[in-house]
């Protein structure tokens, strides 16, 4: 495995390794998931792919390299997880989070309170 982590340092030079995938299947690559100091995401979104058995290097993805379309749906990571705006986000999204809940509890019981008998007063 240090064999591997080498050929993938030198395939991306200055970046830090952030986890390994391993293959589930015998013809599939080994990831080596790699974070470059100019990437702005915590993991990083940067790849090297090698063959497993040879060490040769199939692919690498640089995330500063990308087409502008992946690199439009990799802005949107931080999105989904709310982990751009620090805590202050992550509480706000643990109320958005909690919205439809509050809003199906509300609505059954107003729509519960809507179907109950109605007792006739005397007029």
């Amino acid at each position: 495995m240090t064999e591997q982590l080498k050929i993938a340092d030198a395939a991306l030079p200055g970046a830090v390794t952030k986890s390994i995938y391993f293959p589930s299947k015998p013809e599939d690559a080994l990831r080596i998931r790699m974070k470059l100091p100019q990437e702005n995401e915590e993991y990083g979104n940067s790849n090297v792919y090698l063959d497993h058995y040879s060490g040769e290097v199939l692919r690498v993805d640089n995330a500063l390299k990308m087409p502008l379309g992946n690199r439009l749906l990799n802005s949107f990571v931080p999105l989904h997880y709310g982990t751009f705006g620090g805590l202050p986000t992550r509480i706000l999204y643990v109320f958005v989070g909690l919205a439809p809940l509050i809003l199906f509890i509300s609505g059954f019981v107003m729509w519960r309170y809507r179907k109950r008998p109605t007792t006739n007063l005397p007029t």
